[in-house]
């Protein structure tokens, strides 16, 4: 395999790991929801030129589809800027949001009925152990941090269950872009409700908006769909695993986050079960690829 897509998604897990970082330290001077909101409009207007340029315009009812999307996509990091608002053991909470790829299927199967596979729910009890390893190991114990790591992962399992869905057929930069504007929207609108901006914002705390607007999330979401399109989805998969990684990294020398011996067995749990679970598509991918 050319080793450029593989160095492309290595560099995109690295940036999602940083947008972490960059998040928690824009937060610092910035409302949440109005941080979201504001960065996902802006990434939003970033992305839509090139959907006019390179897809057809999406008919009402796609539109509609996406829209709902975008919903679940607002609901569930509106969720995660709460948790890291209030937490700073972002890697606990990074491996915790990884969960949501295992909560996937379920939704499919609610609401699509597709039924996961007997290999899917040999996976799931190691991650479950995993999180109860995460929980007992922090400061957290059953803290209010905890459950919004779980509600976003929840919810933003429902919101990859509806994308792949509507991805059949809704052209994806239309569809990422109609997301991004439905999360900048929602984030901006709870922002005027229930947030006061302060009186004024440092040029530090701009520094880390912009780094998250332009690094973590257009960048971020560039380089990732430029090795996407040169990687086997289970090779993809796995590679995007290293998120929490870094983030755990990150979090450990930024804000000192403590791991112990638990707190390791947990995350290897977790990791192992991602990788279980992915791993009959990457050896399923080496079965029929040509020699």
């Amino acid at each position: 395999m050319n080793r450029t897509p593989l160095l492309l998604m290595f560099f995109t897990t690295l940036l999602a790991g940083a947008g972490w970082l960059f998040s928690k330290e824009a937060i610092q001077g910035l409302p949440p929801a109005a941080f979201i909101g504001s960065r996902f409009l802006l990434a939003a207007l970033l992305l839509l030129p090139l959907a006019w340029l390179r897809e057809p315009a999406p008919n009402r009812g796609q539109v509609i589809r996406a829209a709902g999307c975008g919903i679940l996509l607002g609901t569930s990091l509106l969720l995660w800027v709460t948790a890291i608002s209030q937490s700073n053991a972002l890697g606990s909470g990074a491996f915790i949001m990884s969960v949501a790829t295992l909560m996937a299927p379920l939704a499919a199967w609610a609401a699509f009925k597709a039924r996961p596979g007997r290999h899917y729910w040999m996976t799931l009890p190691l991650a479950i152990a995993g999180l109860l390893l995460l929980s007992l190991s922090t400061h957290w114990g059953v803290s209010l941090s905890l459950l919004w790591f779980l509600a976003s992962a929840a919810t933003s399992g429902c919101q990859l269950a509806v994308h792949r869905h509507f991805a059949q057929t809704i052209a994806p930069t239309w569809l990422t872009c109609i997301q991004l504007a439905v999360t900048g929207v929602l984030g901006c609108g709870l922002s005027l409700l229930t947030e006061q901006w302060p009186q004024s914002v440092s040029i530090n705390i701009w520094g880390w908006f912009a780094a998250s607007v332009l690094i973590a999330t257009t960048l971020r979401y560039l380089l990732l769909t430029l090795s996407l399109s040169r990687l086997t989805t289970a090779h993809a998969a796995l590679l995007m695993l290293l998120e929490p990684v870094w983030t755990l990294v990150f979090s450990t020398i930024f804000y000192h986050e403590p791991i112990g011996g638990a707190k390791l067995a947990g995350v290897c749990l977790i990791l192992g079960a991602l990788v279980l679970y992915q791993l009959p598509l990457l050896l399923r991918g080496a079965r029929i690829r040509p020699r």
